[in-house]
């Protein structure tokens, strides 16, 4: 049997601020690795920071965009479950237990996403921009739910864990954060199994969101056009886990 090894992975761009305050909780809470891919205008900066934690690996990110970040990760990663994790502080450190548990708990589970409308959000009604989103979102989730005749709630959250070949199998295309949707819209057609775990969204601390709606709306409205015409596979396992609340018995 495999043993499962988990690697923490954090798209950075310009965020080094709020990577002074989460590495630390990071590490302080979890003794898996941790690979930073980065894309920030001060680098070299952000390399040295990232070099004082043990068991941590930096790369600088040779695209651009968050989809193409993660890719890039996932080739150079070391563990067979990815945890992604935003270096904005919009992500708490405390729920990465509640996306690995479910995966260690039934080795039939492929991806764990993170729902923050059962874990809550300060940010989703910060401002116009961010209702904006979440009107979006809940589009989005509508029409994955009819898709593949589902009941989520959030297919945007970029705090998820998913094993490393299901990742790889998803052959993802999308460059930027149109990804989480087509990530999640791909596992379920491909017929692995997903359920989501309520976790919480803070507000960001520092910088401004690389989200720009104005020049990210085609790609989530050409993402949401792919998804309708996505061919579902049959499903080797039957779907299971219908209350979101299990992974706490």
């Amino acid at each position: 049997m495999v043993k499962m090894q988990v690697e923490i992975i954090i798209p950075s761009k310009n965020e080094l601020e709020n990577l002074k305050i989460i590495m630390p909780i990071v590490r302080r809470l979890y003794n898996f690795n941790i690979l930073v891919i980065d894309k920030s205008n001060n680098f070299k900066e952000v390399k040295k920071f990232c070099e004082k934690f043990k068991k941590t690996r930096y790369f600088f990110q040779k695209t651009n965009g968050k989809g193409n970040a993660l890719k890039e990760a996932s080739q150079k990663a070391k563990g067979n479950i990815l945890v992604f994790f935003d270096a904005d502080c919009s992500h708490d450190a405390g729920d990465i237990k509640k996306l690995i548990k479910p995966l260690m708990k039934d080795k039939r589970l492929d991806h764990v996403g993170g729902s923050r409308m059962r874990g809550g959000s300060d940010e989703l009604f910060a401002d116009k921009q961010h209702f904006f989103r979440l009107f979006g979102s809940l589009i989005i989730n509508y029409v994955i739910n009819l898709k593949f005749n589902t009941n989520l709630t959030d297919s945007q959250n970029g705090l998820r864990a998913i094993k490393k070949s299901v990742f790889k199998s998803c052959k993802i295309l999308s460059r930027h954060t149109s990804i989480e949707m087509e990530l999640v819209s791909k596992t379920l057609a491909y017929g692995y199994n997903y359920i989501e775990v309520p976790t919480h969204e803070w507000k960001r601390k520092f910088g401004v969101s690389k989200i720009n709606l104005i020049k990210h709306s085609w790609a989530y409205c050409y993402q949401l056009l792919k998804i309708c015409f996505y061919k579902k596979k049959k499903k080797k396992i039957k779907s299971f886990y219908k209350e979101s609340s299990w992974y706490k018995k």
